[in-house]
């Protein structure tokens, strides 16, 4: 018989293995010690901003100048004087400084103007919209980015993704609507903690809550009450006529407002958001946000600030 091998032998090769397994997982950071081969940090870029227009501002200096183009002698007028952008421009991506009117189911890529553009019906834009306004005549399909430096006006049917404007607004156009109770405040500081409520919560029609709520089921907010505080609600939400929050909502499930409502904002829907008639999200002196996986605006609503739609965004009558 062999003799036994020698227990030394057996250690030395134990320890061996041993200290392989630890050391393999170090081996890229030990030959990145010594000879580093990371590249070197990514400049800041000054654009960016973390705003919709963002896009828009990278491509204004790669644009071509829509006026200098060939093809828009031959483009006719309006009785304004306005160039239309007739059917068959869809790989047109310009810029330009003067207003511009995307004709009945025109199409264009992507566009950045320094005036005015009106959209006609049945007319869209693919890639990036910016404008100094943007008004749409009918039912338009928006560019996933679109901004403006003024405001944005969408009329019924219109389909969007990421909005952005000093006002946003739906046909007719309503008076903006302020926090009815001013008296009660400037609503409360994100640091402050929240009352939490187990379960589902009604809040009874012309109640005044202060301070923000916790919610772990749904919520209902009947009519003309008032939440000064901000609000984070597990299920889903509805908002009564006249109902008003001043500060931020977060609901996880469904968002509805019944109409007439103020939320000062921000607004968050974790799957379907409707903001009803004549509601407003915002104000001039505290722009906002409205995000949710789909939304749905109905007539005379306001929005100062963004809207993020994930899957799709629509005026709806």
């Amino acid at each position: 018989m062999n003799a036994p091998s020698s227990p030394l032998l057996f250690g030395s090769m134990w320890l061996v293995v041993t200290a392989l397994v630890f050391l393999l997982p170090l081996l890229p950071a030990l030959r990145e010690l010594y000879s580093r081969s990371d590249a070197d940090a990514l400049a800041i870029d000054p654009l960016d901003n973390g705003r919709t227009d963002y896009a828009a501002q990278r491509m204004a200096e790669q644009l071509g100048l829509l006026e200098a183009m060939p093809r828009v002698a031959q483009w006719r007028l309006d009785d304004q004087g306005r160039l239309m952008v007739p059917r068959g421009q869809g790989r047109l991506m310009a810029k330009t400084g003067q207003p511009l009117v995307i004709g009945f189911r025109s199409q264009l890529r992507a566009l950045v103007s320094s005036d005015m553009v009106e959209l006609q019906a049945n007319s869209s834009v693919q890639r990036v919209l910016h404008a100094k306004s943007i008004h749409c005549l009918g039912p338009v399909q928006l560019a996933r980015l679109t901004s403006a430096e003024r405001h944005i006006v969408l009329a019924p049917g219109t389909r969007f993704f990421r909005l952005a404007a000093n006002c946003v607004f739906t046909w007719p156009l309503k008076r903006s609507l302020h926090f009815p109770l001013p008296e009660l405040g400037n609503g409360m500081p994100l640091t402050e903690l929240q009352k939490r409520h187990e379960g589902d919560l009604r809040i009874a029609a012309g109640s005044v809550v202060q301070g923000g709520l916790v919610v772990t089921g749904n919520l209902w907010m009947e009519e003309m009450t008032v939440v000064v505080g901000h609000i984070k609600v597990h299920g889903n939400a509805s908002l009564a006529k006249g109902a008003c929050v001043q500060g931020a909502l977060f609901v996880l499930g469904d968002l509805q407002t019944k109409g007439n409502n103020y939320v000062e904002g921000p607004l968050c829907a974790g799957k379907r958001l409707q903001l009803g008639p004549e509601s407003q999200v915002g104000s001039k002196q505290c722009p906002s946000s409205v995000s949710a996986w789909s939304i749905a605006l109905q007539a005379s609503v306001r929005v100062y600030g963004s809207i993020a739609a994930v899957r799709s965004g629509q005026v709806v009558l």
